[in-house]
């Protein structure tokens, strides 16, 4: 018997589920077949803001008549779908609900409403409901609102920027709240002028631009520019910020074309010129060279390498190229010397080498003059010495053998008194 029961109890609440979701669907038809509601799928906005919904409806002609009556608007949250017109509506759930207005003439199908003070808890589905005496209907196509606690990023369009020609940058910001717009700057200015407007958009929302005028030039080729929007709600006694920074791309003909060259030229060594030069877009590169009078194309690249014979002298001259003009560099003349430089290497080094030899024997040759005086010298100190000691044997020789006659007396020259004589005398030294 309890199976038998449990098996009719989910038979009539299948049953009942059934007819719930077909009377959901026939209501969201006949719904459909009279009020047919049109807004945006999405808008977004800032806590502490507001936000406008732009809204349009069509009611069916058996209900036209309503409008004469002025009937009343208002909007009911997704999330609160099963609860509304039921006691379990509280006050509770009256509070979560944003401030609404409808701003819009019923009358004339405009259901524009306004939402005010809203805090990331406002996030949700929304349907509007149009109510008049004895007859009520909510539309089935709802708007989903965002609400963030920070401002959305401007947007930035940028055309094709070209040295001399007058463009405009423009910055756009959406702007949720008629009543509380956003200010839109560019920072730097470039030295042009900053338009601010607001626009309507197609689908009835709103958004302010700043419009920068400018020339552009060299000088401005990524050049940082930032586009800033301040919201006028202060958050901690600061006000909302958004910024968005854009790296302007400037393109313009060839500029400050040159070659560079490192080093002399000798014969037999490997060469190799570069072709610098600003342009952007990038530049093609084409060598010429210029002999006699006569010149002729070389190759098309940004480095031109070669070994280095006789005919590569030569005046060179590099040409830079891009969509907007061309611009050549400075004549380079290159004169390639007649030998090598590993053969002018080795006559450098003899050179040197006999120059070190040279300077050798300058120098031995003055140290021998140097030494002559002194050998001549030493011989004079030695006969000195000789006769200085022949002196000491005469007197050794006269206190020896004293003559009675002093002015007659003979010394014997072969009488020596050698071994009475001192060491120094004996061997002549001084």
């Amino acid at each position: 018997m309890k199976n038998y029961l449990s098996s009719s109890q989910m038979t009539l609440r299948m049953f009942a589920a059934d007819l719930l979701v077909l009377s959901s669907i026939l209501s969201a038809a006949w719904c459909l077949s009279v009020l047919n509601v049109s807004v945006p799928k999405t808008l977004n906005s800032t806590s502490g803001s507001c936000l406008l919904i732009p809204c349009l409806f069509n009611i069916s002609k058996e209900k036209e008549n309503i409008l004469d009556s002025s009937p009343g608007g208002t909007w009911r949250r997704g999330s609160l779908w099963s609860l509304y017109d039921t006691d379990g509506f509280t006050i509770a759930h009256r509070q979560k609900e944003p401030v609404m207005e409808v701003v819009g003439d019923l009358r004339q199908k405009n259901c524009t409403s306004v939402m005010r003070n809203l805090t990331s808890l406002h996030s949700d589905r929304y349907y509007f409901r149009i109510q008049a005496v004895n007859f009520s209907v909510t539309g089935t196509t709802a708007v989903h609102i965002n609400v963030s606690e920070s401002v959305a990023e401007p947007n930035v369009t940028v055309p094709v920027l070209r040295e001399g020609e007058e463009v405009n940058l423009t910055c756009t910001v959406p702007a949720p709240c008629p009543s509380h717009p956003p200010n839109v700057t560019w920072a730097p200015a470039l030295g042009g002028d900053v338009t601010q407007r607001t626009h309507l958009n197609a689908d009835g929302t709103q958004s302010v631009s700043a419009i920068l005028n400018f020339v552009p030039s060299v000088h401005h080729h990524e050049l940082k520019v930032n586009c800033v929007s301040v919201l006028p709600l202060h958050r901690e006694n600061r006000p909302l910020l958004s910024h968005k920074v854009v790296i302007l791309n400037v393109e313009y003909p060839p500029k400050e074309t040159w070659i560079s060259l490192t080093g002399l030229v000798w014969l037999g060594d490997n060469v190799t010129l570069t072709c610098q030069s600003k342009a952007n877009p990038p530049a093609v590169h084409r060598w010429f060279m210029k002999r006699a009078g006569v010149e002729e194309e070389l190759s098309i690249s940004r480095v031109l390498s070669f070994t280095a014979a006789h005919e590569n002298t030569g005046e060179y001259i590099c040409e830079a190229q891009n969509l907007y003009g061309a611009m050549n560099s400075t004549n380079l003349q290159i004169t390639v010397l007649g030998i090598s430089f590993t053969a002018f290497l080795s006559i450098w080094a003899v050179f040197l080498l006999f120059k070190f030899a040279l300077v050798a024997i300058l120098i031995l040759m003055t140290y021998r003059r140097c030494k002559e005086p002194m050998r001549s010298e030493t011989s004079q100190d030695q006969n000195v010495c000789v006769n200085v000691s022949a002196s000491a044997v005469k007197n050794q020789q006269l206190q020896s053998k004293p003559c009675e006659d002093e002015d007659n007396c003979i010394i014997n020259p072969e009488h020596t008194f050698k071994h009475d004589l001192p060491d120094e005398y004996t061997y002549g030294n001084c």
